[in-house]
Protein backbone atom coordinates (compact mmCIF):
# COMPACT_ATOMS: atom_id res chain seq x y z
CA UNK A 1 0.00 0.00 0.00
CA UNK A 2 1.19 3.38 -0.75
CA UNK A 3 1.71 6.33 1.60
CA UNK A 4 -0.88 8.26 -0.35
CA UNK A 5 -3.03 4.89 0.24
CA UNK A 6 -2.53 4.68 3.75
CA UNK A 7 -3.21 8.62 4.39
CA UNK A 8 -6.32 8.39 2.26
CA UNK A 9 -7.33 5.05 4.56
CA UNK A 10 -6.35 6.58 7.60
CA UNK A 11 -8.41 9.84 6.50
CA UNK A 12 -11.56 7.47 5.84
CA UNK A 13 -11.37 6.16 9.13
CA UNK A 14 -11.48 9.32 11.11
CA UNK A 15 -14.32 10.62 9.50
CA UNK A 16 -16.09 6.92 9.97
CA UNK A 17 -15.88 7.28 13.56
CA UNK A 18 -16.39 11.14 14.01
CA UNK A 19 -19.36 10.74 12.25
CA UNK A 20 -20.04 7.44 14.41
CA UNK A 21 -19.36 9.43 17.73
CA UNK A 22 -21.65 12.50 16.69
CA UNK A 23 -24.69 10.38 16.02
CA UNK A 24 -24.55 9.19 19.94
CA UNK A 25 -24.52 13.10 21.18
CA UNK A 26 -28.08 13.89 23.15
CA UNK A 27 -30.08 16.67 21.89
CA UNK A 28 -32.28 18.61 24.27
CA UNK A 29 -35.28 19.62 22.29
CA UNK A 30 -37.31 22.59 23.83
CA UNK A 31 -41.38 21.59 23.53
CA UNK A 32 -43.54 24.19 24.18
CA UNK A 33 -46.06 23.13 26.34
CA UNK A 34 -49.77 23.19 24.68
CA UNK A 35 -53.47 23.36 26.37
CA UNK A 36 -54.25 20.12 28.19
CA UNK A 37 -57.38 18.17 27.09
CA UNK A 38 -59.30 15.39 27.94
CA UNK A 39 -58.47 11.76 27.19
CA UNK A 40 -61.39 9.24 27.15
CA UNK A 41 -60.22 5.70 27.53
CA UNK A 42 -64.21 4.13 27.25
CA UNK A 43 -63.46 0.47 25.69
CA UNK A 44 -66.71 -1.28 26.95
CA UNK A 45 -67.87 -4.90 25.98
CA UNK A 46 -70.95 -7.15 26.28
CA UNK A 47 -68.69 -9.68 29.05
CA UNK A 48 -70.27 -9.98 32.47
CA UNK A 49 -67.52 -7.75 34.19
CA UNK A 50 -67.56 -4.34 35.34
CA UNK A 51 -67.00 -2.06 32.98
CA UNK A 52 -64.50 0.85 33.25
CA UNK A 53 -64.38 4.42 31.55
CA UNK A 54 -60.49 5.86 31.96
CA UNK A 55 -60.79 10.16 32.16
CA UNK A 56 -56.97 12.00 32.35
CA UNK A 57 -55.79 15.05 30.97
CA UNK A 58 -52.90 15.26 28.37
CA UNK A 59 -49.47 16.02 29.08
CA UNK A 60 -46.18 17.43 27.98
CA UNK A 61 -44.39 14.93 25.60
CA UNK A 62 -41.34 14.28 27.59
CA UNK A 63 -43.03 14.01 30.65
CA UNK A 64 -42.41 10.16 31.30
CA UNK A 65 -45.27 10.13 34.44
CA UNK A 66 -48.45 8.81 34.45
CA UNK A 67 -50.86 11.10 33.06
CA UNK A 68 -53.44 12.54 36.50
CA UNK A 69 -56.60 11.08 36.14
CA UNK A 70 -59.79 13.69 36.22
CA UNK A 71 -62.28 13.43 39.63
CA UNK A 72 -65.63 14.89 40.04
CA UNK A 73 -66.70 13.88 36.22
CA UNK A 74 -70.46 12.69 35.96
CA UNK A 75 -70.23 10.17 33.32
CA UNK A 76 -73.07 7.60 32.02
CA UNK A 77 -74.18 5.38 28.84
CA UNK A 78 -77.23 5.21 27.66
CA UNK A 79 -78.90 2.12 25.03
CA UNK A 80 -81.25 3.01 22.40
CA UNK A 81 -83.44 0.66 24.20
CA UNK A 82 -83.87 3.31 26.87
CA UNK A 83 -81.13 1.74 29.50
CA UNK A 84 -79.14 4.20 31.67
CA UNK A 85 -75.47 2.83 32.83
CA UNK A 86 -74.52 5.35 35.85
CA UNK A 87 -70.41 5.07 35.70
CA UNK A 88 -69.18 5.57 39.79
CA UNK A 89 -65.83 6.48 40.22
CA UNK A 90 -63.80 4.86 42.17
CA UNK A 91 -60.58 5.86 42.20
CA UNK A 92 -58.98 8.92 40.84
CA UNK A 93 -60.31 9.05 36.97
CA UNK A 94 -61.60 5.89 37.05
CA UNK A 95 -65.26 5.25 36.81
CA UNK A 96 -67.08 1.82 36.64
CA UNK A 97 -70.76 0.13 36.30
CA UNK A 98 -70.83 -2.87 37.69
CA UNK A 99 -72.98 -5.73 36.36
CA UNK A 100 -75.68 -7.62 38.93
CA UNK A 101 -75.62 -11.24 38.11
CA UNK A 102 -76.07 -12.29 34.72
CA UNK A 103 -76.45 -8.65 33.68
CA UNK A 104 -74.70 -7.31 30.47
CA UNK A 105 -74.43 -3.68 28.69
CA UNK A 106 -76.80 -5.41 26.12
CA UNK A 107 -77.04 -6.99 23.02
CA UNK A 108 -75.49 -7.05 19.22
CA UNK A 109 -77.19 -4.22 16.98
CA UNK A 110 -77.96 -1.90 19.99
CA UNK A 111 -76.27 1.66 20.00
CA UNK A 112 -74.61 3.65 22.95
CA UNK A 113 -74.23 7.16 23.64
CA UNK A 114 -71.68 8.31 25.75
CA UNK A 115 -72.01 11.71 27.99
CA UNK A 116 -69.69 13.04 30.15
CA UNK A 117 -69.83 16.13 32.17
CA UNK A 118 -66.69 17.58 33.76
CA UNK A 119 -65.30 21.11 34.71
CA UNK A 120 -68.74 22.72 33.14
CA UNK A 121 -68.05 21.42 29.97
CA UNK A 122 -70.08 18.36 27.96
CA UNK A 123 -68.43 15.75 25.80
CA UNK A 124 -70.62 12.81 24.24
CA UNK A 125 -70.19 9.74 21.73
CA UNK A 126 -71.75 6.69 19.93
CA UNK A 127 -71.14 3.59 19.37
CA UNK A 128 -72.82 0.24 18.39
CA UNK A 129 -72.27 -3.31 19.67
CA UNK A 130 -71.43 -5.17 16.31
CA UNK A 131 -71.72 -8.60 15.77
CA UNK A 132 -68.81 -11.00 16.16
CA UNK A 133 -68.38 -14.56 14.92
CA UNK A 134 -67.72 -17.62 17.55
CA UNK A 135 -63.97 -18.65 17.81
CA UNK A 136 -64.29 -22.42 16.33
CA UNK A 137 -60.88 -23.33 17.78
CA UNK A 138 -57.80 -22.66 19.33
CA UNK A 139 -54.99 -25.20 18.41
CA UNK A 140 -51.19 -25.53 19.35
CA UNK A 141 -48.33 -27.93 18.22
CA UNK A 142 -44.62 -28.42 18.46
CA UNK A 143 -42.47 -26.94 16.07
CA UNK A 144 -38.98 -27.91 15.78
CA UNK A 145 -38.09 -25.41 13.01
CA UNK A 146 -40.21 -22.38 13.83
CA UNK A 147 -38.33 -19.32 11.02
CA UNK A 148 -38.43 -16.40 13.37
CA UNK A 149 -38.47 -18.28 17.08
CA UNK A 150 -37.26 -20.88 18.76
CA UNK A 151 -38.34 -24.61 18.52
CA UNK A 152 -41.47 -25.10 20.95
CA UNK A 153 -44.93 -25.08 21.17
CA UNK A 154 -46.96 -22.50 18.91
CA UNK A 155 -50.63 -21.56 18.76
CA UNK A 156 -53.23 -20.21 16.08
CA UNK A 157 -56.98 -19.85 16.04
CA UNK A 158 -60.00 -20.21 13.90
CA UNK A 159 -62.65 -17.98 12.92
CA UNK A 160 -64.78 -16.97 10.49
CA UNK A 161 -65.44 -13.50 9.32
CA UNK A 162 -69.36 -13.15 8.53
CA UNK A 163 -70.32 -12.02 5.23
CA UNK A 164 -70.87 -8.42 4.35
CA UNK A 165 -68.06 -6.18 4.56
CA UNK A 166 -66.96 -3.83 6.40
CA UNK A 167 -66.51 -5.87 10.00
CA UNK A 168 -63.36 -4.80 12.00
CA UNK A 169 -62.17 -6.77 14.86
CA UNK A 170 -59.39 -6.62 18.08
CA UNK A 171 -57.99 -9.87 18.63
CA UNK A 172 -56.79 -10.03 22.25
CA UNK A 173 -54.83 -13.08 23.94
CA UNK A 174 -54.09 -13.99 27.28
CA UNK A 175 -51.80 -16.22 28.96
CA UNK A 176 -52.35 -17.77 32.24
CA UNK A 177 -54.96 -14.82 32.71
CA UNK A 178 -52.32 -11.91 31.49
CA UNK A 179 -53.22 -10.06 28.90
CA UNK A 180 -50.12 -10.00 25.66
CA UNK A 181 -50.68 -6.19 25.43
CA UNK A 182 -47.13 -5.14 23.93
CA UNK A 183 -47.40 -2.60 21.07
CA UNK A 184 -46.41 -5.55 18.48
CA UNK A 185 -49.01 -7.80 20.34
CA UNK A 186 -51.80 -5.73 18.88
CA UNK A 187 -53.52 -7.94 16.71
CA UNK A 188 -56.01 -6.52 14.22
CA UNK A 189 -58.29 -7.86 11.39
CA UNK A 190 -60.85 -5.75 9.03
CA UNK A 191 -62.96 -8.23 7.84
CA UNK A 192 -61.09 -11.51 7.64
CA UNK A 193 -57.53 -10.16 6.62
CA UNK A 194 -55.40 -7.13 7.33
CA UNK A 195 -57.07 -4.14 5.76
CA UNK A 196 -60.41 -2.66 4.37
CA UNK A 197 -60.35 -4.19 0.24
CA UNK A 198 -58.66 -6.70 1.10
CA UNK A 199 -60.96 -9.31 -0.57
CA UNK A 200 -61.45 -11.82 2.71
CA UNK A 201 -65.00 -10.98 3.27
CA UNK A 202 -66.84 -14.22 4.48
CA UNK A 203 -63.49 -16.28 4.90
CA UNK A 204 -61.71 -17.52 7.56
CA UNK A 205 -58.91 -15.27 9.36
CA UNK A 206 -55.81 -15.34 7.13
CA UNK A 207 -52.68 -16.83 8.62
CA UNK A 208 -50.86 -14.28 10.03
CA UNK A 209 -53.87 -12.88 12.01
CA UNK A 210 -54.56 -16.59 13.58
CA UNK A 211 -51.16 -17.08 14.52
CA UNK A 212 -50.30 -13.50 15.90
CA UNK A 213 -51.72 -14.84 19.26
CA UNK A 214 -48.25 -15.65 19.96
CA UNK A 215 -46.26 -14.11 22.79
CA UNK A 216 -43.79 -12.14 21.40
CA UNK A 217 -40.69 -12.18 23.25
CA UNK A 218 -39.60 -9.34 26.00
CA UNK A 219 -36.23 -7.36 24.39
CA UNK A 220 -34.88 -6.51 27.97
CA UNK A 221 -34.79 -9.98 28.38
CA UNK A 222 -32.32 -11.91 26.47
CA UNK A 223 -33.46 -15.67 28.22
CA UNK A 224 -37.38 -14.70 26.28
CA UNK A 225 -35.65 -15.02 22.65
CA UNK A 226 -34.83 -18.94 23.48
CA UNK A 227 -38.70 -19.27 25.18
CA UNK A 228 -41.52 -20.27 23.17
CA UNK A 229 -44.25 -18.77 23.60
CA UNK A 230 -46.48 -21.71 24.92
CA UNK A 231 -45.63 -24.58 27.48
CA UNK A 232 -47.53 -27.69 28.90
CA UNK A 233 -50.11 -26.44 31.56
CA UNK A 234 -50.29 -22.70 30.28
CA UNK A 235 -53.66 -21.44 29.28
CA UNK A 236 -54.40 -19.78 25.93
CA UNK A 237 -57.35 -17.67 25.83
CA UNK A 238 -58.23 -16.13 22.79
CA UNK A 239 -61.25 -12.91 22.87
CA UNK A 240 -62.53 -11.76 19.52
CA UNK A 241 -63.94 -7.98 20.20
CA UNK A 242 -66.03 -6.89 17.31
CA UNK A 243 -65.18 -3.17 17.01
CA UNK A 244 -66.36 -0.30 15.25
CA UNK A 245 -64.08 1.10 11.77
CA UNK A 246 -63.21 3.90 13.82
CA UNK A 247 -61.76 2.05 16.68
CA UNK A 248 -60.07 0.35 14.20
CA UNK A 249 -58.40 3.26 12.90
CA UNK A 250 -57.25 4.15 16.18
CA UNK A 251 -55.62 1.08 17.30
CA UNK A 252 -53.73 1.22 13.93
CA UNK A 253 -52.47 4.47 14.22
CA UNK A 254 -51.72 4.15 17.83
CA UNK A 255 -50.19 1.16 16.95
CA UNK A 256 -47.83 2.75 14.44
CA UNK A 257 -47.14 5.84 16.73
CA UNK A 258 -46.00 3.22 19.33
CA UNK A 259 -43.82 1.30 17.00
CA UNK A 260 -42.58 4.24 15.43
CA UNK A 261 -39.17 4.34 16.56
CA UNK A 262 -37.99 0.39 15.09
CA UNK A 263 -38.49 2.51 11.68
CA UNK A 264 -35.21 4.51 12.10
CA UNK A 265 -35.13 7.04 9.11
CA UNK A 266 -38.36 6.27 7.79
CA UNK A 267 -40.21 6.93 11.22
CA UNK A 268 -43.25 8.96 10.63
CA UNK A 269 -43.80 12.10 11.99
CA UNK A 270 -45.43 12.13 15.28
CA UNK A 271 -49.34 12.24 15.19
CA UNK A 272 -52.38 12.00 17.89
CA UNK A 273 -54.18 9.60 17.03
CA UNK A 274 -58.07 10.57 15.98
CA UNK A 275 -60.93 9.46 18.14
CA UNK A 276 -64.65 9.90 18.23
CA UNK A 277 -64.99 11.90 20.90
CA UNK A 278 -66.33 16.01 21.20
CA UNK A 279 -66.86 18.56 23.27
CA UNK A 280 -70.68 19.75 23.12
CA UNK A 281 -68.58 22.93 20.77
CA UNK A 282 -67.67 20.03 18.35
CA UNK A 283 -64.12 20.63 19.11
CA UNK A 284 -62.62 16.91 19.44
CA UNK A 285 -60.78 15.78 22.32
CA UNK A 286 -58.73 12.52 22.51
CA UNK A 287 -60.01 8.97 23.20
CA UNK A 288 -61.99 6.12 21.75
CA UNK A 289 -65.64 5.19 22.83
CA UNK A 290 -66.52 1.51 21.44
CA UNK A 291 -68.61 -1.16 22.43
CA UNK A 292 -67.81 -4.35 21.43
CA UNK A 293 -69.27 -8.03 21.95
CA UNK A 294 -66.97 -10.74 22.54
CA UNK A 295 -66.81 -14.36 21.73
CA UNK A 296 -63.91 -16.18 23.30
CA UNK A 297 -62.35 -19.67 23.85
CA UNK A 298 -59.96 -20.69 26.17
CA UNK A 299 -57.68 -24.10 26.03
CA UNK A 300 -55.05 -25.59 28.20
CA UNK A 301 -51.46 -26.95 26.62
CA UNK A 302 -51.03 -30.55 27.16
Amino acid sequence: MTIKSIIKYSFFLFIFAFTMTSCEDEIDIDVEPLTEQLVVDAWLTNQADSQIIKLSMTQPYFDNKLPAGVSGATVTVTSSTGTVFEFVETENGNYVWTPTADETIGEVGTDYGLEITVNGQNYGSFSTMNRVPPIDSVTYEFRDDETFGPDGIYAEFFARDPLGGGDTYWVKTFKNGVFLNKPDEINLAFDAGFSEGGSVDGLIFITPIRESINRIADEDTEDDFDVAPWAVGDEIRVELHAINNEAFYFLATAQRQITNGNNGIFSEPVINTTGNVFREDGEQVLGMFNVAAVSEMAVEVE
